[in-house]
């Protein structure tokens, strides 16, 4: 998880918005959207 939390934070202070993963981790970081791209 502290690899989940490096990616979170290089994604905010870059501007990402939201992340495209099957990793449902990703949720728990405020300020990121994650969409998974398997589901329509």
């Amino acid at each position: 998880m502290v690899h989940d939390a490096r990616i979170a934070a290089l994604c905010v202070t870059h501007g990402v918005r939201e992340l495209r993963t099957m990793d449902c981790d990703f949720s728990r970081f405020p300020g990121l959207v994650t969409r998974n791209p398997l589901r329509t």
